[in-house]
C-alpha cells in the first residue's frame, strides 16, 4: 500500500469512527428537528418575564444554536435524557443572549437584591421563612408599593436564580427544575448539579409555604401556564405571578446565603 493510499485509508477510518460515535447526519438532523419545538416552547415561557422590546426571534435564533450544540455534544454519559440536555443548553444559550443585551436596569437589580436580603434577614431572625406581610412590613412598603415592587423584579425572579446557582460546568447555567423533572434525574443529577446545591434546593423547597410550592410544582413540573394555574387555585393570574416571584426569590436568597458562608 502506497503512503498516500494508507493516509487516505486512515482518514476514512477516522471519519467512520466519528460518524459512528455521533450517529449519521440523518440521525443528527432528525434529532435537531424533533427537538425544535423545545426552542419555541422555552422562548414562549421565558417571554412572560421579558419586556416587549426584546426580540423573540433573536432569542429563538440563540436557542437554535444551543439546540444544535446540545445534539452535537450529547452522549449517554451525560446522565440525562436528550430532551433534558437540549432544554438546558437551549435555555442557557438564550440566557447568554439576554446577558449580552444587558436588558435589565440597574434599579431592578437593586430592588431584587433588597427583596432577597430582606427575606434572608427575616428568615434568620424568625427561624422560618417569612410571609408576604412580614416582608412588606420589614421593607416599610404599603400594599400598592409592594405590588409594584414584585412587578418590577418579576423579570429577575427567574433569571437570577439560574445565575445564583450556575456552576462552571459543561451545562451552564444550571436548570434545577429541568433536571429534577427528568425521570432519570435521581441517578444522574450529580454530574450536572453540585451536591451542596441539590441539598440547598431540596431543603428550601420543603420549607416553602404550601401555596408557593404548589405554584412551582404546577409551573415547572406539570408545565402549566400561569393562567391555567390561576384557574386551578381560583386566583388571579397576577396573584399567581406574585406567588411565583416570591417563591423564586426565596430560593435565590437561600443560594445567596450559602455563597456567603
Amino acid at each position: 500500500m502506497t503512503p498516500q493510499i494508507e493516509l487516505d485509508s486512515k482518514r476514512e477510518s477516522a471519519e467512520t469512527l466519528e460518524i459512528r460515535s455521533r450517529g449519521t447526519t440523518s440521525d443528527r438532523e432528525q434529532s435537531i428537528e424533533s427537538m425544535l419545538p423545545l426552542v419555541k416552547h422555552i422562548v414562549a415561557r421565558l417571554a412572560i418575564y421579558l419586556p416587549p422590546h426584546i426580540s423573540r426571534d433573536d432569542l429563538a435564533s440563540a436557542g437554535i444554536v444551543g439546540l444544535i450544540d446540545a445534539v452535537d455534544r450529547y452522549s449517554d454519559d451525560k446522565g440525562c435524557s436528550l430532551k433534558t440536555y437540549c432544554s438546558i443548553r437551549i435555555r442557557g444559550a438564550i440566557l447568554d443572549e439576554l446577558r449580552r443585551l444587558d436588558w435589565v436596569p440597574r434599579s431592578v437589580h437593586r430592588d431584587a437584591r433588597r427583596l432577597a436580603e430582606t427575606q434572608d434577614l427575616l428568615a434568620q431572625q424568625l427561624g422560618r421563612e417569612p410571609d408576604d406581610h412580614e416582608i412588606r412590613e420589614k421593607m416599610g412598603l404599603e400594599s400598592e408599593e409592594w405590588e409594584e415592587l414584585l412587578e418590577r423584579v418579576k423579570p429577575l425572579s427567574y433569571f437570577s436564580l439560574q445565575e445564583a446557582a450556575s456552576q462552571g460546568d459543561d451545562v451552564n447555567p444550571l436548570l434545577h427544575e429541568e433536571i429534577l423533572a427528568d425521570p432519570r434525574a435521581n441517578d444522574a443529577v450529580t454530574s450536572l448539579l453540585q451536591e451542596e446545591d441539590k441539598s440547598i434546593l431540596r431543603v428550601q423547597l420543603q420549607e416553602l409555604p404550601p401555596q408557593q410550592l404548589q405554584v412551582l410544582t404546577l409551573y415547572y413540573m406539570e408545565d402549566l401556564r400561569l393562567k391555567e394555574i390561576a384557574d386551578i387555585l381560583n386566583l388571579t393570574e397576577s396573584r399567581v405571578s406574585q406567588i411565583h416571584t416570591l417563591a423564586i426569590n426565596r430560593l435565590r436568597a437561600a443560594f445567596m446565603r450559602k455563597r456567603r458562608q
